[in-house]
């Protein structure tokens, strides 16, 4: 289930970015990262929640999360059980993102990798109620010349927890920032 979804919404975000970049006529310039330094938004995925991007140099950016995971029912992540529905798992992340350019035109199509970690912490566990690790975010960054302050991305990121206990997981989501 969650690598069609993951599956699903990369191939929605391919699409998008080649209509888009089809309909292009002339070359004008968007203001994410030029312009406009500091992008805030939410993403959609595991885990879902706020997203917020500060670029600190043209091809170089931190990247920040705050969200949930862990959606749905007796779902904690192997750290006890859960008797109730909702979300009871809270993340952190930031990353470091080197990100260059693909295609400029009407739209601007970037693609990132960075490296970083996450911390995240668990609602009804018996033991150990957090978990902290290192992270490998790639993916794809779409922003435009009209809305210029708009930028919607897509991001897999595989992670190594290390403490206090050793997993390997991959996270992804699509999201959107709007910069000022």
């Amino acid at each position: 289930m969650k690598r069609t979804l993951i599956a699903s919404v990369f191939l929605f975000s391919l699409v998008t970015a080649a209509v888009l970049l089809g309909s292009a006529r002339t070359a004008n310039a968007t203001e994410v990262g030029y312009g406009r330094k500091f992008g805030l938004g939410f993403v959609l995925g595991d885990p879902t929640g706020l997203s917020a991007k500060l670029w600190i140099a043209p091809t170089n950016a931190l990247d920040f999360g705050l969200g949930f995971w862990g959606y749905g029912w007796d779902d904690c992540a192997g750290n006890g059980p859960c008797r109730h529905w909702g979300s009871h798992n809270g993340t952190f992340n930031m990353d470091y993102l080197w990100q260059s350019n693909i295609v400029r035109g009407q739209a601007q199509l970037d693609w990132h990798i960075g490296a970083g970690g996450r911390a995240l912490w668990f609602d009804g566990c018996n033991g150990d109620c957090w978990a902290i690790g290192a992270r490998m975010p790639v993916g794809v960054d779409l922003m435009f010349a009209n809305p210029s302050f708009l930028e919607v991305f897509f991001e897999i990121a595989p992670i190594l927890y290390v403490a206090p206990f050793q997993d390997f997981g991959v996270e992804g989501g699509l999201g959107v920032r709007f910069y000022f």
